[in-house]
């Protein structure tokens, strides 16, 4: 399954990296730091899933999910964040995105939550609202 992963924070995104690239059935095609980016990469690329930070300097991941998935509707998005916030949950699932993860449960919950959102059905993490 080919993954792109769209994170501002260099550390957090060199972590996650690291955590998918150990999944053999895993492969980290692109990692970027902004939505802005990701967008002009996600039609050359075309992932199977996109691990998508919410909160992005510029343009937000809510925003960026709603312009990618317009275009390509056929990938499909896992949010992470370190807010919990219902609305948040709930509008990043309201413009398409098939599942949530909170940033400090990724080790325990992302390969699963991608295996998931990547097979096309909804992932909500522990701890998301």
């Amino acid at each position: 399954m080919k993954v792109m992963l769209v994170e501002d924070h260099v550390p957090t995104r060199e972590q996650v990296k690291t955590l998918i690239s150990l999944e053999k059935d895993l492969e980290i095609i692109a990692a970027v730091g902004s939505a802005e980016e990701a967008i002009e990469t996600v039609g050359q690329l075309q992932p199977d899933v996109i691990v998508m930070d919410i909160l992005l300097p510029g343009m937000n991941g809510i925003d960026a999910s709603r312009c990618i998935l317009a275009e390509n509707p056929g990938i499909h998005i896992l949010a992470l964040s370190n807010h919990s916030g219902s609305a948040l949950v709930q509008a990043i699932l309201d413009v398409g995105a098939l599942g949530y993860v909170r940033k400090n449960r990724a080790f325990e919950e992302l390969i699963a939550a991608i295996r998931t959102v990547g097979a096309g059905k909804q992932y909500i993490g522990e701890n998301a609202k």
